[in-house]
């Protein structure tokens, strides 16, 4: 029976996987498709453990790294700049003449960071979840292969080519600049495991592992580059993934 209620519910998270590609990125019924997947690998994760009899280390980090991919679908997108009427009033003019030099300057730069808010191509939340998912995602590989920090570590140079990567792209906007630091180390830290996991052993968990790291990785660099939502499906494909390796343990 458990093995039913597993098989059926993989394949409903490859169908509403599929589904995303075919519905609009914008709008209510995207985040509850979208959501819905989650849950459902969510439960795919459970069942895959509870089939093996493994609640061990690595499935239950494995079960936690979907979770902050919930975040990704609140992606705040950025603003028009709309330039408001300025209304003329003499005793607001003369009130702010004689405002103190440094509470104007205290509230310029609180302007110019909304403004650089507004600007960004608005994918900070988007970006925070990755790092996060990514994280746990790698933590997990620490059962699998060798117990070394340097997998983890490859997220610093990541992060620096994430900064010249956006930087020569001429986008100098401090949100989107930090964005694409998150999601550059986010793959160091899935691109590491991969090597420690696979130098560990080329057992079936180890290689669905490695599998799932590589495409979410691929995701996450290809979002930086393209917002086309039928790469939606890759995330999806990675998290199944992952629920294999911990059916297969």
């Amino acid at each position: 029976m458990l093995l039913v209620s597993l098989i059926i519910i993989y394949v409903a998270c490859g169908l509403l996987a599929v589904t995303t590609i075919f519905i609009k990125k914008k709008g209510a019924l995207y985040f509850s498709i979208s959501a819905l997947t989650l849950i459902f690998l969510v439960i795919a994760g459970i069942l895959s453990a509870n089939y093996n009899n493994y609640f061990g280390g690595f499935s239950i980090i494995s079960i936690i790294s979907i979770f902050p991919l919930f975040l990704a679908l609140f992606e705040k997108k950025p603003k028009e700049i709309i330039e408001e009427e300025k209304i003329i009033n003499f005793d607001s003019q003369i009130q702010e003449i004689k405002e103190d030099n440094k509470k104007k300057k205290k509230e310029r730069k609180k302007i110019d960071f909304s403004k650089a808010f507004a600007e960004s191509e608005g994918g900070i939340f988007e970006s925070i979840a990755f790092f996060l998912s990514a994280f746990l995602f790698a933590f997990g590989g620490f059962y699998l292969g060798k117990e070394t920090p340097f997998g983890l570590l490859l997220a610093i140079p990541f992060g620096i080519i994430g900064i010249f990567v956006t930087l020569l792209r001429k986008n100098h906007n401090f949100f989107d600049i930090i964005s694409n630091v998150l999601c550059y180390m986010a793959t160091g830290f899935l691109v590491g495991q991969i090597i420690t996991v696979l130098l560990y052993s080329f057992a079936l968990s180890n290689i669905f592992f490695a599998i799932a790291a590589f495409v979410f990785a691929s995701y996450i660099i290809a979002t930086t580059f393209t917002k086309e939502r039928r790469i939606n499906i890759l995330i999806y494909v990675a998290f199944l993934l992952l629920c294999l390796a911990i059916l297969f343990l």
